[in-house]
């Protein structure tokens, strides 16, 4: 991970599913700059909540989050508690991701605590 040498632009995901949640950091070039995973245990709100602090401490002092988006089964709970920007169905997030990392990706396999899912173009 980076760490930024002054005050950065940066953004937070939050994925929220029915076993982990994971939270990220990233600045405007997609480097990540801090990141969590963290059991969901039934209580999302908490997992969110823990994670925020920790990554607070890590990078807050660092950072100016500029935008939030939130993702998974969780993710309008997680939007309206955080006042996310941008709400995504975890299949079009991991479309997007793929196809921004490699233009090239026609299949993706995803397996969750919930159900597993299959993308092909």
């Amino acid at each position: 991970m980076r760490r930024p040498a002054s005050r950065v632009r940066a953004y937070l995901g939050v994925d929220v599913g029915s076993i982990s949640t994971n939270l990220v950091v990233i600045d405007e070039e997609r480097n990540v700059l801090a990141k969590r995973y963290l059991m969901t245990a039934g209580r999302p709100l908490e997992a969110v909540k823990r994670g925020l602090a920790e990554i607070g401490d890590e990078v807050g002092a660092l950072v100016d989050v500029v935008g939030v988006g939130t993702t998974g089964s969780g993710r309008y709970l997680t939007a309206d508690f955080i006042g996310a920007d941008l709400v995504r169905n975890e299949i079009t997030a991991q479309a997007e991701a793929a196809i921004s990392i490699d233009p090239a990706v026609d299949t993706i396999f995803e397996i969750g605590g919930q159900d597993s899912k299959y993308i092909s173009r």
